[in-house]
């Protein structure tokens, strides 16, 4: 029994009615019943809130402290499409993360307003891409969740030149309740905000977020300097703080096992993805990038403002962003900065 196995034994025996035994937890994972999450978020440094589900996963059902395993296939990378949705339903949050095989993590935002061309469809948003085949499905009396996640991962891959192996979704809504599970998530502003459109009053400096007020973070972007890119910046934010908080999480079974709960009620993968695959590439401290996608001006679309961008410049950069790195080069350095937005 690994020493995580055994903390989670214990958060079952002191919280009967809220922890997660491991034992269900695997069991959930490989029936597709629990549908909780992709392991691949856990390492990500610029994925957007979505990670921050993620991030307890892995101390749920397996001890990243031990070496691979000797003797079997060579490990396999995988590209998995995380994305954060809002009521619409519609993504609010697009991200492209790629798990290498020794581990390395490499993430890739799409601003929910970039103008793209839909397979099947045409022109539109990439959020439209979910809503419009949301619809359609749920017209028909087919999953319509699954539908709209499919059409966008059909549409990134598309635009990115990048085959997408499995997706992942979850409500921006949930993130409250994550920011509760977790104590608590600290993040820093350049400045003051309110904003009643979002809710966002906060001060400036560093400030721990649950709640509501997480919710506000996350959803502002009017009032902005740059709008919907600076709030890809505070996911990003949240992020960080998201995971150096589940890290503390280590030695307390009992909020591990709460936040495990919060996931196995929120996040829905693809039927055919087992995340114990992703599980078994990351590493601790494992290599990570991360990047925007490049955009050019502003357009309009006849349907509004959209955020224009180069197809070709964009599979250009994703597929080098994308790729594998070489695992006898030595990674980047970490970045440095206060880690502050606006």
């Amino acid at each position: 029994m690994t020493e995580q196995e055994a903390l989670i034994r214990e958060a079952v025996a002191a919280e009967a009615d809220q922890a997660v035994d491991h034992r269900e937890v695997l069991a959930g994972l490989r029936t597709g019943r629990a549908r909780r999450r992709p392991f691949a978020l856990i390492a990500v440094g610029a994925l957007t809130a979505v990670a921050a589900v993620v991030a307890v996963a892995v101390p749920l059902v397996v001890d990243r402290s031990a070496p691979p395993a000797g003797g079997g296939p060579a490990p396999v990378g995988q590209t998995v499409l995380l994305m954060g949705l809002d009521d619409g339903p519609r993504p609010d949050a697009v991200v492209v993360a790629r798990i290498s095989p020794g581990g390395a993590v490499s993430a890739l935002s799409l601003p929910r307003d970039t103008w793209v061309d839909i397979p099947g469809v045409g022109p539109g948003r990439l959020n439209s891409a979910y809503s419009r085949a949301h619809e359609a499905a749920g017209a028909a009396g087919r999953d319509a969740d699954q539908a709209g996640a499919e059409a966008v991962a059909r549409t990134v891959a598309q635009l990115t030149g990048v085959p997408v192996d499995h997706h992942a979704t979850v409500p921006m809504s949930a993130f409250g309740e994550l920011a509760d599970a977790l104590g608590g998530v600290e993040v820093c502003l350049r400045a003051p905000v309110s904003d009643p459109f979002s809710g966002a009053d906060l001060p400036a400096g560093r400030t721990t977020l649950r709640g509501e007020p997480a919710l506000a973070f996350l959803r502002q972007r009017h009032l902005l300097p740059h709008g919907d890119l600076d709030r890809v910046l505070r996911h990003q934010a949240f992020l960080t703080g998201a995971l150096s908080r589940v890290a503390t999480l280590a030695d307390d079974p009992a909020a591990l096992a709460d936040l495990a709960a919060v996931v196995r009620r929120t996040v829905r993968t693809d039927p055919g993805w087992d995340p114990l695959e992703v599980a078994a590439l990351l590493r601790p401290a494992g290599p990570t990038r991360s990047a925007v996608i490049p955009l050019g001006d502003p357009i309009d679309t006849g349907q509004g403002t959209a955020l224009s961008a180069d197809p070709a410049a964009v599979r250009a950069f994703a597929t080098g962003h994308l790729s594998d790195p070489d695992p006898n080069t030595p990674p980047p350095p970490p970045p440095t900065g206060d880690n502050c937005v606006n």
